[in-house]
């Protein structure tokens, strides 16, 4: 059995045969225009500023850049990208020239849902003053860039032929969601819910990336659909997670990535040990996958070596 037909085994519910590893059994694959992706400081396709920060080892919105205060009259402020200007072909071409599709599966991170596009625009103080402000516009621009996101899947699935759109809208920091979940039902999830549509209908796995405290959206998120949720940070109480939707959804991640495994000064050993915690939690009977995003780029391989070792027999226990 390939790692490719082992990890969508996990997909679809069925046991795999070993833990698969998202480190290594997927070609992942940033989301052209959606931000800038080179050093220094550069644009997106909507015009954004970002800066590349080398502690981090990725590009965050450049600060005091914002293009707008608020939404009034956005139509006339904010251009959005002409997705027919591109030369797909030529780009997708370059993007998945070393992918193998024989062995791996292809994943698509779509950056900046609705909420990160417009705070992304404004600012996280003026985006979260929007809804109070200006909730008609908030609505109308959502809807825009919805629309925009599904006219992008169709160019994704045609010119890459994702297995998996990794959808990515965050809502929350450590402890809590941004806005109260009435807020995300009026705002956010119709928007959510005709992204999940589009993906199914176009024959590709819809997982949701949303940072953060996130859980009290989960139920609803699985009514809605959703194939698969990441990264599942350890925030979100993901014992009770697992127990109660890990039959119905993928989770992807879910280690102690804070406390643990990119703790300052963290031995190898311990690393080694949350690996084994997460997967003796997230595991069990399948719909699993070890995938997380990582800083320190020293821990990866450890993360990387722990889950082959101790997630090839992980089944056979």
């Amino acid at each position: 059995m390939t790692p490719r037909e082992n990890i969508l085994k996990a997909y679809r519910h069925e046991r795999p045969e070993w833990v698969p590893n998202g480190f290594t059994d997927i070609d992942i694959c940033d989301s052209f225009g959606e931000r800038y992706f080179g050093e220094g400081t550069g644009d997106d396709w909507f015009g954004v500023s970002w800066t590349y920060t080398p502690e981090l080892h990725s590009q965050t919105e450049t600060p005091g850049q914002e293009q707008i205060e608020d939404l009034e009259g956005w139509q006339d402020k904010i251009t959005f990208p002409d997705l027919n200007s591109y030369d797909w072909e030529a780009i997708a071409s370059e993007a998945t020239k070393n992918w193998d599709r024989e062995n791996k599966v292809s994943l698509c991170m779509l950056l900046n849902g609705p909420f990160e596009r417009m705070m992304s625009l404004m600012g996280f103080e003026n985006a979260a003053c929007a809804f109070y402000e200006t909730p008609d516009e908030v609505h109308e621009f959502m809807e825009a860039v919805t629309e925009h996101k599904c006219k992008y899947l169709k160019i994704l699935k045609k010119y890459y032929n994702f297995d998996i759109i990794a959808f990515h809208d965050d809502w929350g920091d450590n402890k809590n969601m941004f806005f109260s979940m009435d807020m995300w039902r009026e705002f956010i999830k119709p928007c959510i819910q005709k992204v999940i549509d589009c993906t199914h209908e176009l024959g590709m796995i819809f997982e949701m990336h949303s940072c953060g405290y996130i859980k009290p959206t989960i139920p609803e998120l699985v009514e809605m659909g959703i194939d698969s949720i990441q990264p599942l940070q350890f925030c979100n109480q993901v014992d009770e997670i697992k127990k109660e939707f890990g039959d119905q959804i993928l989770l992807s991640g879910g280690f102690d990535t804070q406390g643990v495994i990119e703790r300052p000064g963290a031995a190898e050993e311990e690393i080694r040990s949350e690996v084994r915690r997460t997967l003796d939690s997230l595991a069990v009977n399948g719909g699993y996958c070890a995938l997380i995003p990582i800083i320190n780029r020293d821990v990866i391989p450890i993360v990387i070596d722990e889950v082959a070792v101790y997630g090839k027999d992980f089944y056979k226990k």
